[in-house]
């Protein structure tokens, strides 16, 4: 059995076998809704059927019958359910090159683009025509490849961006408008946030992971505390986008929350704002009081964290480079 669709969580698994014995294991592990066994049936309409593989019952699938062409099992996407099937076997993964599978998974304009790039390139040939460079030529090219694999790599892994500061300061708020929705609860009571709030969203072109948690703050209960406490384990060196109330100002515990991964933002500036120290850079200022201009703050917040990275406009990077951390690390081991 092969899988088509991308490995890792998604809304759909798409499952296909194509000889004899991989059709008949596919088959094996489907029931149909009555508990009888389901028999191939080329040509016939896709049918609704049980996926229960040893005998547990575990989804519901379609299963569609293309003849010679082999039989495709469409199912939930759960890692747990394919990997449930992966057990049966024989199973074999479709090999997806790192470009194809940002192709399939672009999700901005200039991911897209730098996939189709990079299909035209062969990264391996690539790494043994490197290695094969005479000194001086060999370091210059090798600085090139990597320059370009920095740029690319932000392109394909999102960057995992922990939201902090204090309670109330506006860091759900914040994720609110950046996502187009309204996902963490906010208002003015605080310590409204608790669980970690991770969402993948695209910002100026390039992806990033957003990770809302727990202010800093009084802790009147040990719930309030246990919410602390996960926060603090989330931003555990991790890259960090620090939310400050301008009306409050910056205070010793908005300080303690900057290092140099950290990018600074000053948040509620539609209200009067509190003076800032000299000794505390600001990367942005915003306000986030209406949802009406959340498509202008994207592009202010993407725009301002691109330029924090250092990174170029997204889009192609100009020639071969990694797309994984695979890629990238054959790429290291080829030295200085």
């Amino acid at each position: 059995m092969r899988l088509l669709t991308p490995p890792g969580r998604g809304g759909i698994a798409v499952v296909a076998a194509f000889g004899q014995t991989e059709r008949a294991a596919l088959l094996a592990c489907l029931r149909t809704r009555a508990g009888g066994a389901v028999a191939a049936a080329a040509g016939a309409p896709p049918r609704l059927c049980v996926v229960a593989p040893q005998g547990v019952a575990i989804d519901e699938g379609l299963l569609v019958d293309r003849g010679e062409a082999g039989l495709e099992l469409h199912l939930h996407g759960s890692p747990a359910i394919v990997a449930a099937l992966a057990a049966v076997g024989p199973w074999v993964r479709e090999a997806v090159d790192p470009a194809t599978m940002l192709l399939r998974q672009a999700l901005s304009p200039g991911q897209l683009e730098l996939a189709l790039e990079q299909q035209r390139h062969d990264f391996v040939a690539h790494l043994a025509a490197l290695a094969a460079l005479p000194g001086a030529a060999r370091t210059s090219a090798l600085a090139a490849t990597r320059a370009r694999t920095r740029i690319a790599l932000a392109h394909a892994l999102p960057l995992r961006l922990v939201l902090v500061g204090r309670q109330n300061a506006g860091k759900s708020t914040l994720m609110n408008r950046l996502l187009f929705q309204e996902r963490v609860l906010t208002g003015p009571l605080p310590g409204l946030t608790r669980d970690p709030v991770r969402e993948i969203t695209v910002l100026d072109g390039y992806p990033y992971q957003l990770v809302d948690t727990a202010g800093e703050g009084g802790a009147t209960t040990r719930l309030d505390q246990c919410a602390i406490d996960l926060a603090r384990r989330e931003r555990t060196g991790a890259d960090r986008l620090l939310v400050v109330d301008a009306s409050a100002g910056p205070t010793t515990v908005d300080r303690a929350l900057v290092d140099d991964r950290t990018f600074v933002l000053a948040s509620k500036c539609d209200l009067p704002v509190a003076p800032w120290p000299d000794d505390l850079r600001c990367d942005l200022r915003v306000s986030c009081a209406s949802a009406e201009d959340a498509p202008a703050l994207r592009i202010r917040v993407g725009q301002a964290l691109r330029h924090w990275r250092q990174l170029p406009p997204a889009g192609p990077v100009g020639g071969p480079a990694a797309l994984d951390a695979v890629a990238a690390q054959r790429l290291a081991d080829l030295g200085p």
